[in-house]
């Protein structure tokens, strides 16, 4: 898929939208760390990180780099193809956790010459309740 990374966003942006959570796309001149605004109430608003990518890329760990900017969730967006996919919820701090001392967060893995989501990922998934 050609523009992968904001089809993710509009998929994050369209659940938090129907989970009844007020959500914004991030303006890019002065909040370019983050990709959404998420109005929890008038004194808490939240910086939402989208980041995606396709299962099935013929990458061996679609590693996903830049998780260290300025924001307060980070929401990877798994594809699976035909339109479907997963959807992994996680605070800053737990993203740099899963990350440790490594360059990249490593997402999915070969196993059986099938790609998969790593272990490691699959509590965080779902978990939109975090950010309400």
């Amino acid at each position: 898929m050609k523009s992968i990374g904001k089809y993710g966003e509009y998929r994050v942006l369209a659940c938090l939208l129907e989970r009844d959570i007020e959500a914004y796309q991030a303006i890019n001149i002065n909040q370019n760390d983050f990709d959404l605004t998420v109005v929890l109430s008038q004194r808490r608003v939240v910086r939402v990180q989208v980041k995606s990518t396709d299962l099935n890329n013929k990458a061996t760990n679609n590693a996903i780099d830049r998780i260290d900017k300025r924001y307060d969730y980070l929401i990877i967006v798994i594809f699976e193809g035909q339109g479907q996919a997963r959807f992994f919820v996680m605070s800053k701090a737990e993203a740099m956790q899963l990350k440790s001392t490594s360059k990249q967060l490593g997402v999915t893995q070969i196993r059986n010459k099938k790609s998969e989501v790593k272990p490691a990922l699959l509590p965080f998934e779902d978990q939109w309740a975090k950010i309400q």
